[in-house]
């Protein structure tokens, strides 16, 4: 299989001098804004708030996002920015994301509709760079399962042995915003540190290598690039059988990213020491063997959940906003064509 890295593209959008309409989609509404500028934002925009518990359906996005110029959404309430809903909102030019990652938006689709979008570069870096390094952690010392059987929940015959990170390569793939710092973050544990990026970055105690030669390498590989929209995997049975025998895996960009069945099967034929994702894709029933013995940790998209990066988010949203509102240019990701994952997450 072939490596899918591509950098992320932008251009600068500029809204015009008009107080703009725009709808703020959440789940928390004006609560989740209060705290970070939201009087600013009101000053300059036509403001309306949309609550949500859940993705909105397309009929209700209509209604609810009519006349509006700038939505600003976040993941968990997105609508499907799909051809009956783009088509209704004639006067939309904006989406602004709040978030990194926006592999479940078609760009492309947007560029059709001349509507741009711009998301959260920094606001979670170092959160899930952290969240990251304790997910390696957990699978080298079994922490995980330890916690667990003192808690009666795993027999007393699965092995809690581990390994020692010091000493050990890690191969990151990525070697953007958050795999820079699991880099750093890497080395300071004594760690040899491979990477492997389309882009020519440097980090100091960092060898850059290519796909192949990472995988053949890495006692440890940390998935840390983001993925496009309808992206393949950049890691199944032929990539995971170049890793050396006892391997762990920790992905914490997007769960797409890797074939989850390749996974199963590697960790099964103990190829495989163990797979941490940030998600939630492992059935009880079908995988339970794998989750019972703690071969495989899910954390649910939580890598990003931790109080600094939450206020910095909020903050950082409303100054996006602001900016949109006043006309000054603000970066968007563009329409053009990308590969499978870009490594600037």
């Amino acid at each position: 299989m072939r490596q899918h890295l591509a950098p992320v593209r932008s251009r600068i959008v500029d809204m015009g001098s008009r107080r703009p309409r725009v709808v703020i989609a959440s789940r928390q509404g004006r609560a989740g804004l209060e705290r970070h500028g939201l009087s600013d934002l009101e000053a300059v925009a036509d403001l309306r708030f949309l609550s949500a518990e859940s993705t909105i359906p397309t009929e209700e996005a209509i209604f609810g996002l009519r006349d509006a110029e700038i939505v600003a959404v976040t993941p968990l309430v997105s609508p499907d920015w799909n051809d009956r809903l783009l088509g209704a909102l004639p006067n939309l030019r904006a989406i602004s994301l709040h978030a990194t990652g926006y592999d479940f938006i078609d760009i492309a689709r947007l560029s059709e509709y001349d509507v741009k979008l711009t998301v959260l570069g920094e606001y979670s870096t170092r959160a899930v760079a952290e969240h990251t390094i304790g997910m390696l952690l957990a699978l080298a010392r079994r922490i995980h399962l330890a916690n667990d059987r003192s808690r009666g929940l795993v027999a007393h015959e699965v092995s809690l042995r581990g390994f020692e990170l010091a000493g050990r390569t890690l191969g990151v793939i990525g070697l953007g915003r958050i795999g820079s710092v699991v880099a750093r973050l890497a080395l300071a544990f004594d760690m040899e540190v491979v990477a492997t990026d389309r882009h020519e970055r440097t980090v100091d105690g960092v060898t850059m290598v290519d796909f192949d030669e990472l995988l053949s390498r890495s006692h440890c590989v940390a998935i840390t690039a983001s993925m496009d929209h309808d992206a393949q995997p950049i890691i199944g049975r032929a990539e995971l059988s170049r890793l050396p025998k006892g391997a762990v895996v920790v992905n914490t960009s997007r769960s797409g990213l890797v074939d989850t069945e390749a996974i199963a099967g590697a960790l099964r034929s103990r190829h495989l020491r163990g797979y941490a994702v940030d998600d939630a894709i492992f059935d009880p029933l079908e995988h339970g063997d794998l989750l019972r013995e703690g071969r495989v940790m899910q954390t649910g998209h939580s890598a990003w959940w931790a109080d600094e990066a939450l206020d910095r988010g909020s903050r950082h949203w409303v100054e996006s906003l602001c900016a949109l509102a006043e006309g000054r240019p603000v970066p968007v990701i563009d329409g053009r064509p990308r590969s499978a994952a870009s490594n600037t997450a």
